[in-house]
Order: structure tokens, then sequence, then C-alpha cells
């Protein structure tokens, strides 16, 4: 059986960090594992970007500051080492770029709606080599 020593949880909300966390941080804790955070600034439509690049960009970094700020006291608190990476560009492809640096992946179900996988949780779970674990 492969070791698990580095952990990515990719969040989008304050409500898939909660739901992968609480799944995440046990894990961690039994098998000595760290964790990394990965949060992605979306991209921007080219027509919109000059006008809301600025304002967008700044709510999103803010969002991210907070996010991260939640998992590190959580991991703190669980003596789990913590790091964060903050991506840019499609959330999908920047999770496949940073899985070779990693064990284990733990991503969230979309939050909307009934179904099961959204978007970048079916394309992450489709194209990536590394093992994966799905928060409902």
């Amino acid at each position: 059986m492969k070791a698990i020593k580095k952990i990515l949880v990719a969040i989008g909300n304050e409500s898939s960090l909660n739901r992968c966390l609480s799944i995440a941080i046990p894990i961690a804790k039994g098998l000595g594992a760290s964790i990394t955070c990965i949060y992605v600034l979306a991209p921007l439509p080219r027509n919109l970007q000059v006008a809301l690049e600025r304002s967008s960009i700044k709510f999103e970094k803010e969002n991210a500051g907070k996010y991260f700020e939640i998992a590190k006291e959580k991991c703190k608190e669980s003596g789990i080492a913590f790091e964060q990476i903050i991506a840019k560009g499609q959330p999908r492809e920047a999770v496949l770029e940073h899985e070779k640096e990693f064990d284990l992946i733990v991503i969230g179900r979309a939050d909307w709606g009934s179904k099961l996988l959204g978007s970048v949780s079916n394309g992450v779970v489709s194209s990536s080599k590394k093992d994966i674990l799905l928060v409902k």
C-alpha cells in the first residue's frame, strides 16, 4: 500500500472547505500527513476583464485569504502541517497541474442541485492519476 504523506484539498467556497477538511483532517492526523489547500482564482471572460478585473480579483483574493485562515486554524488545532496554494486559471486544470506533488486529492462535489459531480470534480476525477477522495 502506498503511503499518504501529502494531501491536497481543493476549495471553492466555505461550505466545500468545511466538508473537505472534516474528512481530510482525521485522515492526515491518522497517517501523519500534511494538508495543502488550493484555491483557484478563476479567469474572467475577456470582454469583462478590463471592467471587473480589479474588484473581482480583490474579492476572490480576500475570500481565499479567509478560507486559508480557517483551514490553517483547523489544521493547527489538530497538529497538522498546513500549506496553501493560490493558482490562477481553470480550477480543474490548476488542481491537475499540482497533483504530482501529492499522494491524495480531496475534492467536494458541486454544492448546487442534485448532481453528484460538478464540472471541476468530474474533470479531476476523470483525468487525475492520483487517488481521489470525493466528499459529498
